[in-house]
């Protein structure tokens, strides 16, 4: 099977105007792969407190989404289904983060 790349420039154009979270969680997420050594401590905490806090957002919407379903074109369905995705993903990210704050390595 081909690998399958996450191009999420492309993503965000999908979505619009309702990109926003999406592309700071990308960010954040890039930017731990890149440099994770950044992340201890307090600096740790911190994004795992932003991550949570978009994450927050992310949901709410999703269900407001869900709400209007029967009026849903394919960007909003694709939108609905990032911010889902992004959602559970999250997690394990936020989790990571908050045991590095904590000294636990």
């Amino acid at each position: 099977m081909a690998d399958i790349i996450v191009d999420p420039e492309w993503l965000a154009e999908q979505m619009g105007d309702k990109a926003t979270e999406f592309l700071e969680c990308m960010r954040i997420v890039q930017d731990i792969i890149e440099k994770p050594d950044s992340y201890v401590g307090i600096q740790a905490l911190k994004y795992a407190n932003i991550l949570a806090a978009y994450r927050t957002q992310m949901i709410i919407k999703s269900q407001a989404y869900k709400r209007r379903s029967q009026i849903m074109s394919e960007n909003d369905k694709l939108t609905n289904d990032i911010w889902k995705t992004m959602y559970e993903s999250l997690v394990e990210n936020i989790n990571v983060l908050k045991l590095i704050g904590r000294g636990v390595h």
